[in-house]
């Protein structure tokens, strides 16, 4: 116990002199205060609504039009393919989806054989009830309008031939008041106020779980360094397999330290399990990508090859460990290759 004590402290003070483990506690304790300072804003709440529109009536298009326009907690706009909304849909650009079927206007006097409007939601999907009605509120009307000149068309009583222009007229007054059944719009001006204070986002915790392996790989680059300079020439295969952990996880303590520190300064929720849990994770793959480095049988210092790869490799593992952005929900390509870098994990 004395040996492992005695060979984590000297690693340790080895890990203090590496100058990235300086730059990587500067960084996170910096994002962690201009996380604290961060001005708030103000931003108008509000709900993205994708509608796509396959009925060529003219009803259906003014509708549609009326929603888009239309100023309330919703915002909805129109698309042009299925495609393009399940595409926005999966960015989360919008929140809810509407597909407006073929014929939907020239059916719905004969409501047995109404089309069906396919309403499309995601696990985030936020009040889709109360989107479908609005689109309800927007439709009713023309609904409402072609069932009651199918009855009297259908029906043995004889109107004027320009009696729908009139019958237009008195239900449009009966909608502006109470004698008939209608919603009350969600369009007013008390969600048109509605104001939400935020701040930027800073990862500050995903910047932490790349730090945390920066410095195991890091480490495993010193294990190796070692190996080209034959230190470890005189001990047994369990203490150069001893010295292959020490040496990332001697690197990957202090920005623990450090991720704790500015994980309690910008008041950032995190699972001290979780913490340490993803280094030991971190420290093994460290340990098994220098292992294998050092058993092959590779022409010049190993420490140098590995030096070489790593700056694609850190850069690569920016990028797909979701940082700054998470590119695994674009496709399910990118979602297997974020797989193949820690970071994606913590």
């Amino acid at each position: 116990m004395r040996l492992f004590f005695n060979r984590l402290y000297l690693s340790s003070k080895r890990s203090f002199l590496n100058p990235y483990i300086y730059g990587m506690a500067f960084i996170l304790i910096a994002l962690a205060i201009v996380s604290v300072a961060m001005p708030s804003h103000k931003a108008s709440a509000y709900i993205p609504v994708a509608i796509l529109n396959l009925d060529d009536d003219e009803d259906t298009a003014r509708a549609v039009e009326d929603l888009c326009e239309m100023g309330s907690i919703f915002d909805f706009y129109e698309v042009d393919s299925e495609v393009q909304m399940y595409s926005d849909l999966a960015t989360g650009r919008a929140n809810t989806g509407f597909i407006l079927p073929e014929d939907l206007m020239a059916k719905s006097a004969k409501l047995h054989r109404m089309p069906d409007i396919r309403v499309i939601t995601t696990p985030s999907s936020t009040l889709p009830f109360m989107s479908s009605e609005e689109v309800f509120m927007k439709l009713f009307p023309h609904f409402a309008l072609r069932v009651m000149t199918n009855v009297i068309d259908t029906s043995d009583v004889t109107m004027p031939a320009d009696y729908v222009d009139g019958l237009s007229d008195v239900f449009d007054s009966y909608l502006e008041g109470n004698a008939i059944y209608r919603l009350e719009s969600l369009e007013s001006i008390e969600y048109n106020e509605i104001t939400t204070s935020q701040k930027i986002a800073i990862p500050v915790y995903k910047f932490a779980g790349f730090f945390l392996w920066m410095a195991a790989l890091l480490g495993a680059l010193s294990y190796l360094n070692d190996c080209d300079n034959k230190l470890y020439m005189r001990m047994s295969k369990g203490g150069r397999f001893f010295m292959g952990l020490i040496l990332p996880a001697a690197h990957v303590i202090p920005v623990i330290l450090i991720s704790l520190i500015s994980f309690l300064i910008c008041g950032v929720e995190f699972s001290v399990l979780h913490l340490l849990g993803y280094s030991v994770v971190v420290i093994l793959v460290a340990f098994v990508i220098a292992s294998i480095i050092a058993a092959l049988p590779l022409y010049g210092k190993k420490s140098g090859i590995f030096a070489a790869v790593l700056p694609t490799y850190l850069i690569l593992s920016f990028l797909f460990g979701g940082v700054l952005m998470n590119l695994s929900v674009y496709s399910p390509i990118l979602r297997t290759v974020s797989m193949l870098f820690p970071p994606y994990f913590f």
